[in-house]
């Protein structure tokens, strides 16, 4: 609609005093809507805080209160279960694999593309995007089902951007470049592993090793690599990752009702404006004109 057909569109304006009712009404109504989202707002963030420390204090100290405990040597690590052993991320995992070589590079065979935009924080992915491996064979990060993939570029590692591939709807795939790729050996779960990229002692420490220049800076392959992690028994990571899950589920379904609620008072306040604005809805009895 242009600007002038805009202007011959015919509106009702109230008189001056019911127009101070209904600004007032207004503003008071939705002062309160306001409030009562920035309430739901702290109590998700609360939320997400508690599932970042069940996260760290499993994957560092597992999940007996009671277990002897010793030095892990490596600073941010502190102490860790005895039983326990120290390894870097290279010794249990294979860092931004090759392309495997069985893979007809020249095929026409749609498998999942992954840009940045369809990874969440959350670790949720979308597979709607698939293209010809021939189309994605070069100048994009190669993956497997079941690996572990993280954002490596400001802001979106420090958002938590990456995800465990097990819902890829195909064996194999390719995203974008500023994915880092981890893949699980024997001696570590994936699952376990992707809860290690996302504890918040990863995060941190990931962040103070970015490098580049301010608004491209990127987690260097290295830091992947040399990370240090406390590596429980097999049995023991089957333990600590369906509790973290439980855990975080139940988390999440708060989180989520909450985030309904947020999202009913924001229709509700666009929808009270629109009434009140449009006479649907008298204010002047509301306050004093």
């Amino acid at each position: 609609m242009t600007q002038e057909v805009l202007n011959q569109v015919p509106f009702s304006v109230p008189p001056l005093p019911e127009q101070t009712a209904i600004a007032s009404f207004l503003d008071r109504k939705t002062a309160e809507i306001d409030q009562l989202i920035a309430n739901k707002e702290k109590l998700i963030a609360l939320y997400e805080e508690e599932k970042t420390a069940i996260i760290n204090r499993a994957v560092t100290r597992g999940l007996d209160p009671a277990v002897k405990t010793r030095p892990s040597g490596v600073d941010w690590l502190g102490d860790i279960p005895e039983h326990w052993e120290v390894k870097r991320l290279k010794y249990v995992a294979k860092i931004n694999p090759t392309k495997d070589a069985s893979i007809n590079k020249n095929s026409d065979d749609l498998i999942v593309f992954l840009p940045m935009e369809k990874v969440q924080e959350d670790g949720s992915i979308d597979c709607g995007l698939k293209k010809p491996i021939s189309e994605l064979w070069s100048g994009f990060t190669f993956f497997r089902r079941n690996d572990v993939i993280i954002a490596k570029i400001t802001p979106c590692f420090e958002n938590g951007k990456g995800a465990l591939l097990s819902t890829l709807d195909t064996e194999i795939g390719f995203g974008s470049t500023e994915f880092h790729v981890l893949r699980a050996s024997k001696s570590i779960l994936p699952k376990l592993m992707y809860f290690i990229t996302k504890s918040e002692r990863f995060m941190k420490v990931g962040e103070a090793f970015m490098t580049g220049s301010a608004g491209q800076k990127r987690v260097p392959t290295d830091f992947v690599a040399e990370f240090d992690i406390a590596l429980p028994p097999l049995p023991e990571q089957t333990a600590i990752v369906t509790q973290i899950e439980t855990e975080c589920t139940r988390l999440d379904t708060i989180i989520d009702k909450f985030k309904k609620q947020i999202e009913l008072f924001k229709e509700y306040r666009t929808t009270l404006i629109s009434e009140v604005v449009t006479g649907k809805i008298d204010v002047r009895g509301e306050v004093e004109v």
